[in-house]
């Protein structure tokens, strides 16, 4: 099988040839109102552009989605059995929004997205639902684990200065003397990493949807 660019299409002078080569054809879309797309494309012959408006986008029962106003590389695939009058859109991608917003994903992934917004579905059977490329790090719960981290640790290091100190006082004739500088210390950190971490889960909450 010999390929064809779109160059060669563009040049190509027989009507007949044109007219098969052109079922199946790759468009730059340009415009998008409800179902009814507009697609820049290539003539043959002379060369040139070639603008079908009014294109139907068959974009799946039960979804449907546009692409962007500005910023993005939106193309269809276009079928024209019939001649143009007849085309339809049967596929559709935005190649530079969906690597700008979701970039490559590990197999077994999946992504719905615009630039605003990520529904993800990872291959350890977790949903996360999150905002855009500016928080990832949010979204793959990397601020919350490490805010949890935190305030554990911190927890976990005022309760041994708590036991140490109880032990210190025990049997001692006054059981009310003053904290040492350790448990102070300690007891400030925790207060800290508590007030961290409700801060940063409530941010993530607030962003991020994860579900197991």
């Amino acid at each position: 099988m010999t390929y064809r660019s779109s160059e060669d299409f563009a040049q190509e002078t027989s009507a007949f040839r044109r007219f098969v080569y052109g079922m199946i054809r790759r468009f730059a879309v340009t415009l998008t109102d409800t179902a009814l797309w507009q697609l820049l494309g290539q003539t043959g012959g002379a060369g040139g552009d070639e603008i079908l408006s009014d294109v139907p986008a068959f974009t799946g029962i039960g979804f449907y989605s546009r692409p962007p106003s500005s910023g993005g590389n939106p193309e269809a695939i276009g079928v024209s059995v019939g001649g143009t009058r007849t085309t339809v859109i049967v596929a559709a991608r935005d190649e530079a929004t969906r690597q700008a917003v979701v970039g490559d994903l590990p197999p077994d992934s999946a992504a719905m997205f615009n630039t605003k917004a990520v529904i993800l579905i990872n291959p350890d059977d977790t949903i996360e639902v999150g905002a855009g490329p500016s928080v990832q790090p949010t979204i793959m719960g990397t601020s919350y684990r490490s805010a949890e981290d935190t305030m554990l640790s911190a927890l976990a290091t005022c309760l041994t200065a708590i036991n140490a100190y109880a032990t210190s006082i025990q049997g001692t004739a006054d059981p009310t003397k003053a904290a040492t500088p350790a448990l102070t210390v300690a007891i400030q950190t925790m207060n800290t990493a508590i007030a961290t971490f409700q801060g940063q889960a409530a941010g993530y909450l607030t962003t991020v949807l994860k579900a197991q």
